[in-house]
């Protein structure tokens, strides 16, 4: 499908691989500054508290220390922090709402002394009762977290065709009740940031593995009260995001507001301890889902009640919830849909953004209930998947939640997974296959009204090229795509790109990393960048060899007239261009280009198309099932993913490979758990919140269903995100395969499986 291309479709490594390799790339960890400090926060050992008194005497005679924060300085002078609103949040409180909640802040010579400093801080807490369970906090008497009734923030709904109807004309009714898990990131690198203020020039520079420059400059400003204009934040290499760094922290704002009061640098790391005890985790759902089908298989509606923990802060729960929502029927041609969504504020740990981004939830519900249909009924999971879903000839398609689906590789997806997993072979006693399917996003509009992109494209005066964008390299090879982009727009070779990125002062601005976009938002805009810097080149070019601009193409570094018969390398048109009068057409080879969607948001019912661009695949999986000990083998993976035209095949296959691990610990191994009475975090380690390894993974194959998507300019879709949505469903129904019974409670863990076992056999006594 790509061989019209020189670079797009192409095996590529990744252009930062080399400094990656041999440890030369300079994480956030490795940074020091001139005159730096280091600072570290005093965590809250209870649930929810109010604090009553605060002596940091002893901690501010420590040698090397040079300030102390405590609640009421941050009252007086900053704002709180936050993606969505109401804004609760600042970076200390005096009311605290989960074990780990920041009270006070120091800033030392040193990372011990800051420490030891931490550690002399007296504080007296009134505790407060807690609510731990996202059900019993919406019931009426519940200790109320913020202002908003029932610790209900921002309830959310679908009301899409008649659902009475819908279950009027259903044969066959089924209902089950889900659980998901508190997963925690666990990125290699940890979070952190430095903060610089100027004192002379009131210019604060801020360096965060952020995966949304635009928004950390924005929140920083805010919460300082300071112009944007006057905060400058740069990324250093990212080792990870996984939508754990999409947003603004309390150490930001921290050590902000220290380098501000001190005019020197202030640097906060967090420790692992505190990577699971105070940031981002998934936002865990609880769906109770009922569904109505004919004989013959075919949906007719789908309800559901879904309440999510979002822990003691809003963060982007609502947003999770909302563009989960939008995806309830998946790639199936659901006519009647209903839904009442409620996050939820606990005293727990603050849930957000995390891969799959709520569509793991909803994925799970929705395939593992089609299971447990399927067999109730005596159809085979394949063949009532192949009953209900949208197929190519359907094409162009809006199904009944508004999505406007312009490419759709689903069936293809389904009967590739199904023959690479071997659907039909028969297995030995307890083990089994799953199948699951799913469509996801690229980009999309659940909180704002706008997706939007741009970039720029500079063709320097020896030919070589620069790239600038707004957006994060999180170590998928975001720059290496960009590369290939405008390579291949420019028709020069990859080697003679580099691509400037992630500093709100040199690169235009942009969204960020998050949702799947950066492929297509942000590509498309470098297309165009580079298409603006061409035509340029293709006039001065014109010029030189007086002929029509028309007549000209450009490949692997030169110009030429399209009957071969003369050329002139890119070097010497760009060199004319800037040092030569050309008609009008001298001056820097500069390109601008700006993507932005056309789409809408869901209304209050549910209905819109909110992304430009819908993903399908499915996936498959085959499971060995110990019924002594419950353990879990899976021993194939199987991922088909209709990713559009792909634009760096290993780049693709490794994001392929990358989110089906990440769900296997999803499904199988992980969950940030929490004592049920106290609030106090029981797994707060690598040693004890086990993540697989590669010894628990099994051969994953990635299968690439490339249709084209006619909306972007490769054709390309996302595959970051949605590379992990269905894998935790395709596991369940494995089991369920293997086993006859449906664990509905994420993880699945051999205590599970061994008490549903165990029941399953009593019954049959």
């Amino acid at each position: 499908m790509s061989q019209e291309f020189e670079v797009i479709g192409k095996r590529i490594p990744h252009l930062d691989s080399v400094p990656k390799v041999i440890g030369a790339a300079k994480y956030i960890r490795d940074m020091v500054l001139p005159g730096m400090l280091y600072g570290k926060f005093l965590r809250s050992p209870h649930a929810h508290a109010r604090v009553v008194s605060i002596d940091t005497s002893q901690a501010e005679k420590l040698p090397g220390v040079k300030l102390v924060l405590t609640p009421d300085d941050v009252m007086r002078e900053t704002h709180p922090i936050g993606l969505t609103f109401p804004k609760h949040q600042y970076c200390l409180h005096s009311e605290v709402r989960y074990v780990g909640d920041e009270v006070a802040a120091v800033a030392a010579v040193d990372e011990e002394t800051a420490e030891e400093a931490v550690n002399l801080i007296k504080v007296e807490y009134e505790e407060l009762p807690a609510v731990l369970d996202p059900e019993e906090a919406m019931a009426p008497g519940a200790p109320q977290l913020h202002e908003e009734p029932g610790n209900i923030r921002e309830p959310k709904r679908v009301r899409i065709g008649n659902i009475e109807d819908g279950f009027r004309q259903a044969d066959h009714i089924v209902k089950a009740r889900f659980r998901t898990s508190r997963q925690a990131h666990v990125c290699l690198d940890a979070h952190g940031c430095i903060s610089s203020y100027d004192p002379a020039t009131g210019k604060l520079t801020h360096w965060s593995p952020a995966q949304s420059i635009l928004f950390t400059r924005l929140d920083i400003a805010e919460a300082l009260g300071i112009p944007a204009s006057r905060v400058r934040v740069i990324t250093p290499a990212i080792g990870g995001g996984f939508g754990s760094k999409a947003g603004t922290f309390t150490h930001d704002v921290a050590a902000a507001l220290m380098s501000r009061r001190l005019g020197r640098p202030v640097k906060f790391v967090l420790s692992r301890e505190e990577e699971f005890l105070a940031s981002r985790t998934r936002t865990p759902f609880i769906i109770e889902a009922e569904a109505g089908l004919k004989k013959d298989g075919t949906i007719t509606a789908w309800r559901e009640k879904m309440v999510l923990d979002s822990g003691a802060y809003a963060d982007m729960a609502p947003w999770v919830a909302k563009i989960s929502l939008g995806l309830i029927a998946g790639p199936y041609k659901i006519p009647n849909v209903w839904v009442d969504c409620y996050p939820v504020y606990t005293n727990k740990s603050i849930s957000g953004a995390f891969r799959g981004f709520g569509n793991e939830a909803v994925s799970l519900a929705r395939e593992a209930l089609l299971d447990i249909a399927a067999g109730q009924m005596g159809i085979d999971p394949l063949e009532i998947r192949l009953k209900n879903i949208i197929k190519a000839e359907d094409i162009p398609f809006t199904t009944s939640a508004g999505l406007v689906i312009r490419s759709c590789g689903m069936e293809e997806c389904l009967k590739k997974a199904a023959g690479a997993i071997g659907w039909d072979k028969k297995r030995k006693p307890h083990s089994g296959v799953g199948l699951a399917c799913m469509v996801g996003w690229s980009g999309e509009k659940s909180a704002f009204d706008v997706d939007f992109s741009s970039a720029q494209v500079e063709i320097a005066a020896d030919g070589s090229v620069i790239v600038r964008t707004g957006n994060s390299n999180i170590g998928q090879g975001l720059y290496t795509t960009l590369a290939q982009i405008a390579a291949e727009e420019l028709g020069v070779p990859l080697e003679m790109v580099a691509v400037v990125g992630g500093d709100t002062e040199g690169t235009p601005p942009e969204l960020g990393c998050w949702a799947s976009r950066s492929a297509v938002t942000t590509g498309s805009a470098v297309k165009r960048a580079a298409s603006e810097a061409r035509e340029k080149l293709l006039r001065v070019a014109g010029n030189m060899l007086e002929v029509d601009p028309q007549d000209l193409m450009a490949r692997r570094g030169n110009i030429h007239v399209k009957d071969m018969s003369r050329s002139l390398s890119v070097a010497e048109v760009a060199g004319a261009a800037y040092f030569t009068s050309m008609d009008g057409d001298a001056g820097p080879v500069v390109g601008r280009g700006v993507w932005a969607s056309q789409t809408k948001p869901q209304n209050d019912d549910g209905y819109g198309h909110f992304t430009s661009v819908y993903v399908f695949a499915a996936h498959a999986a085959e499971v060995e099932v110990d019924p002594e000990t419950g353990l879990v083998k899976v021993t194939r993976y199987v991922t088909a993913h209709d990713c559009g035209r792909a634009l760096n095949v290993s780049t693709v296959e490794g994001q392929l490979q990358g989110g089906a691990s990440q769900g296997i610990g999803l499904g199988l191994f992980e969950d940030d758990t929490h004592d049920k009475t106290t609030g106090q975090p029981l797994n707060p380690s690598i040693m004890s919140d086990k993540v697989p390894t590669a010894v628990d993974l099994p051969d994953i194959e990635p299968i690439l269903v490339e249709t084209v998507d006619p909306l972007t300019p490769f054709g390309q879709k996302g595959v970051g995100d949605v590379a992990l949505h269905c894998v935790a469903a395709t596991i369940a129904n494995a089991v369920h395969s293997a086993t006859g019974i449906s664990i509905t409670d994420l993880p699945i863990t051999p205590a599970k499986i061994l008490r549903a076992l165990k029941e399953k056999n009593q019954g049959e006594i």
